[in-house]
């Protein structure tokens, strides 16, 4: 297909539309968006019960990377609905995730990624994440909260040690501080904002 054509079809397109455009039969279409997208001129959307739709354009499209509200609602009963395109370009995993969810202070993304703890396998790059974001009170307070309430992966004992007197008290959510999970709170100086009930959403 010349770029003629496709500057004709750039922009969202069903199957019926792209076959009035050119002239062609559906079947034809159906052969023509196949091999457009193979190309990289073609993402789809929709399906099931929705209108699948044809996004279009003359220049190549990069393959969507998944990014923090992916790998949460791959893990997490609780669904998040995504307010910006989160993507990231190389490596990316539970432990990055976990800390892009408490960087954005959202009770519900930080509420959802609780069940990534379950996930974490390399709990020294979680830890240099969060040094590094300088979060890792909210990681612990976030776990010990986790732990009580589902299975999770074990933190290693050397990640719990703490020095209490260099902390200061951090709040993980914009919301305001609660008296929640005393003793969570105490360990490690962060304002819990979750409650029984809204730990039932993640159970």
């Amino acid at each position: 297909m010349d770029n003629e054509a496709l500057l004709k079809l750039e922009g969202l397109h069903t199957i019926e539309t792209i076959a009035e455009a050119l002239g062609i039969t559906r079947q034809s279409a159906l052969n023509l968006v196949s091999k457009l997208k193979k190309q990289g001129h073609v993402t789809t959307s929709g399906g099931g019960r929705k209108k699948r739709l044809y996004k279009i354009t003359a220049r190549k499209q990069r393959p969507r990377k998944r990014g923090m509200f992916d790998i949460i609602n791959k893990h997490s009963p609780m669904k998040l609905n995504p307010w910006y395109d989160h993507q990231v370009h190389g490596r990316y995993g539970p432990e990055e995730a976990l800390i892009d969810a408490i960087q954005t202070r959202s009770f519900r993304a930080i509420l959802a990624s609780l069940r990534l703890f379950n996930h974490i396998t390399n709990w020294p790059r979680l830890y240099k994440l969060a040094k590094e974001q300088d979060c890792w009170q909210k990681v612990g307070a976030l776990y010990d909260l986790a732990r009580m309430h589902f299975k999770v992966r074990k933190m290693p004992q050397k990640y719990q040690r703490r020095k209490k007197e260099k902390y200061k008290w951090k709040k993980i959510s914009t919301l305001k501080n609660r008296n929640n999970f005393p003793e969570i709170q105490g360990k490690w100086h962060v304002y819990i904002p979750f409650n029984k009930k809204d730990l039932i959403e993640v159970a």
